[in-house]
């Protein structure tokens, strides 16, 4: 709006300067008002109701027609200028300068002297139209892009928000099993929750955190599940970075979830897991691979958690990141890479 209102004052201001009697004025803003009926008849009815739908022919039909019709009022206002005030010129008025061929105020001479005109007006209401068109589309665009974002937003906290119950629930399931036989490890997994929670709660809620973080309470998360499982001799987990990094939060628990929720569903004295989480060169690998009991056919092995998971990864790296979930013989593996950077 300020961009049409500057150019405007700018293009009138150059023919006020030559307006220093009030039938100048009369002339130049009449001569201003034909221009701005076909810019802007042009822009805010033409184009939206008819160029914007692609209706192209009744758009150019209707085009022709109003550049006809304001082409003629143009000229005449002109030639009748020309014919009646000599001492005016078309360029005192006009930011169109050519120059009527006579002062014959007939209906040929009208149409004959009013072709450049059209060609002019023509074009300039077309340049007009396509720069007023080119900022509006930047505008919807930033519009839909800053929407785009609010929902991505929106959708990531909603995805996160459903994780920490999922967790909450499994681990809590783990501290009943626990208080159920009066276990002394029961205080000790009190403590672990607390600061896991803690850290879901305020320190999670942001659109990256450091990695190191992210290590310890990965760390803290293993620590808690093995408290209850004496078995541990074909448990392997390793947690690396070269570096500090930032990321998203809580991308590995839906993977690391899994692993004990399945792995240790059925008790044993063999259990065999595998979790390996690191990033190299900015490049994010969650790899697992646990022993898992299939269920029967047509029973959905990923539960809430990676499907969660798929759906951050196409939110947040769509088309850098590669996840993988497969059987291999009686293990369920699971391997995530992302490009960070």
């Amino acid at each position: 709006m300020l961009r049409n209102i500057y150019f405007w004052i700018a293009l009138i201001s150059t023919r006020l300067a030559y307006a220093n009697t009030s039938l100048k004025v009369t002339l130049t803003a009449i001569i201003f008002a034909l221009l701005g009926l076909l810019f802007y008849t042009n822009n805010l009815l033409l184009v939206p109701k008819l160029l914007a739908k692609k209706k192209y022919k009744l758009y150019f039909v209707l085009y022709a027609v109003l550049v006809l019709i304001v082409a003629l009022l143009y000229t005449w206002t002109l030639k009748w200028t020309i014919h009646n005030h000599p001492d005016i010129s078309a360029g005192m008025i006009s930011p169109l300068t050519m120059v009527t061929e006579t002062r014959e105020m007939s209906v040929s001479a009208l149409f004959r002297e009013m072709l450049p005109y059209y060609l002019a007006l023509f074009i300039a209401g077309a340049l007009f139209a396509m720069s007023w068109f080119v900022m509006n589309y930047q505008g919807l665009q930033g519009r839909m892009e800053a929407a785009q974002k609010k929902h991505l937003e929106a959708e990531l906290g909603f995805l996160k928000s459903q994780i920490n119950p999922h967790f909450l629930f499994n681990t809590l399931n783990n501290l009943y099993a626990l208080t159920v036989k009066k276990a002394d490890e029961a205080p000790e997994i009190v403590a672990q929750l607390s600061a896991i929670l803690r850290y879901f709660l305020y320190e999670s809620n942001t659109p990256v955190v450091s990695s190191e973080k992210e290590k310890e309470m990965m760390q803290a998360y293993i620590d808690l599940e093995l408290l209850r499982i004496n078995q541990k001799n074909n448990m392997q987990f390793h947690i690396e970075t070269d570096k500090p990094y930032t990321i998203p939060p809580l991308l590995w628990v839906p993977i690391l979830e899994n692993v004990f929720k399945h792995g240790t569903r059925f008790i044993s004295d063999s259990y065999d897991i595998e979790y390996r989480f690191s990033i190299v060169d900015d490049v994010l690998s969650i790899q697992s691979r646990n022993t898992f009991k299939q269920q029967a056919p047509g029973a959905s092995t990923e539960g809430i958690g990676l499907n969660n998971l798929q759906k951050r990864l196409e939110l947040l790296y769509s088309g850098r990141h590669k996840l993988d979930i497969a059987w291999q013989g009686q293990y369920f593996v699971t391997m995530l890479q992302i490009q960070l950077a």
